[in-house]
């Protein structure tokens, strides 16, 4: 009797907290992560450049919300023209994306990655998923001094990066919430994490996507992933792993978004975005919604953010979002969707507890 009575308690528990759970986060498992950069009055510029980030639906065609990024300050700034800059990860936490850029106020001229550390210091805020920005954390000195910062990660107290530049402080960087070093001085675009391991992107040299084994706090040199695939693109950015490591999407600049599997080792399926298609072809930005049957594919170039359903074969995304004049899109992350056994098994467990004590308490009363 006891265990009927739990189980009835616990679905009404279950039925009671689940809308509460779907309406206390800001932002909605499913939707997109999408950094715009400018004020869409001034003129993109590589001086400046003041960033948001935009809750955009599966389905495009909106905003659903916009949280501005301090500008000013003690804020967070980005190149208003470097597409490298302004990428998108989830941190370790599963509750955070990491922005990276310059933390204001400027000094000096010119581009704020040409800019020196003390005329533009480099820094880097979480943005969780209830919509909440943090303080900027400004890197110690020289960090990326006169060279791109463009992306991060945060795990614990500690963070990596990916920038620009070969020289000590530069290039793949560790930061262990005082001091910064570098990892391996190349020249890294868009960091990845999967399976407890690091990865980058690169345009430089032997182009492609590389890997450290764990996460790397000392100088240590990466291993190639992906490079020299037979069609494999030559400058990739942001890239995506499906649950199971098996399939990997790249974006790419000058060839759009390709799909890689691995059937023992990796080789090109196809290409999402075919020649004819040129604005589709440049892509930076990237995410994937793996839970349905098909996966579906979002990235971004500057001027929109595009969407298709991966059906096994090659196939034209289309526009669902237009950044608008003097704006620019860069990163693009997607808010985790719950496994919903597991969040259906939490709260169950949850409501047993409470169940038991609330038999407890009647009988003894």
């Amino acid at each position: 009797m006891f265990m009927k009575k739990t189980l009835i308690f616990s679905w009404l528990v279950v039925a009671s907290l689940l809308p509460l759970a779907a309406s206390a986060a800001s932002w909605s498992p499913g939707d997109l992560f999408l950094v715009r950069v400018g004020d869409g009055v001034s003129t993109l510029a590589s001086s400046a450049g003041p960033v948001s980030l935009l809750e955009v639906g599966p389905s495009g065609g909106s905003v659903i919300q916009s949280v501005d990024i301090p500008s000013g300050s003690g804020g967070l700034q980005v190149s208003g023209t470097a597409t490298s800059e302004g990428e998108l990860l989830i941190n370790s936490d599963l509750t955070s994306v990491t922005l990276t850029g310059y933390v204001p106020p400027f000094g000096g001229s010119g581009s704020l990655s040409s800019r020196t550390y003390a005329n533009a210091p480099r820094g880097y805020v979480t943005v969780g998923f209830d919509g909440t920005v943090s303080s900027p954390t400004t890197l110690p000195s020289p960090t990326y001094s006169g060279q791109n910062i463009r992306s991060g990660f945060v795990s614990g107290s500690s963070a990596w990066f990916s920038g620009s530049g070969t020289t000590p402080t530069n290039g793949l960087v560790y930061y262990n919430g005082s001091a910064s070093s570098t990892v391996q001085g190349i020249n890294s675009r868009v960091l990845g994490y999967y399976n407890g391991n690091l990865f980058y992107s690169t345009g430089s040299g032997t182009t492609g996507i590389y890997k450290y084994n764990g996460l790397p706090t000392t100088a240590t040199t990466s291993t190639a992933f992906l490079t020299g695939a037979s069609g494999q693109g030559t400058s990739p950015y942001d890239f995506t792993f499906s649950p199971d490591g098996k399939t990997l999407y790249v974006a790419d600049d000058a060839i759009g978004v390709q799909k890689f599997t691995n059937g023992g080792s990796w080789s090109l399926a196809y290409n999402l975005t075919p020649p004819s298609s040129v604005t589709a072809n440049k892509a930076y930005g990237l995410a994937v919604d793996f839970t349905g049957p098909n996966p579906v594919v979002y990235w971004t170039t500057p001027n929109d953010l595009y969407k298709v359903t991966d059906v096994g074969y090659a196939t034209n995304g289309a526009s669902i979002l237009s950044a608008g004049a003097n704006f620019a899109f860069r990163g693009l992350e997607i808010d985790p969707i719950p496994e919903p056994s597991t969040a259906i098994l939490l709260v169950l467990g949850v409501a047993g507890l409470l169940g038991r004590r609330w038999y407890n308490t009647r009988r003894s009363s």
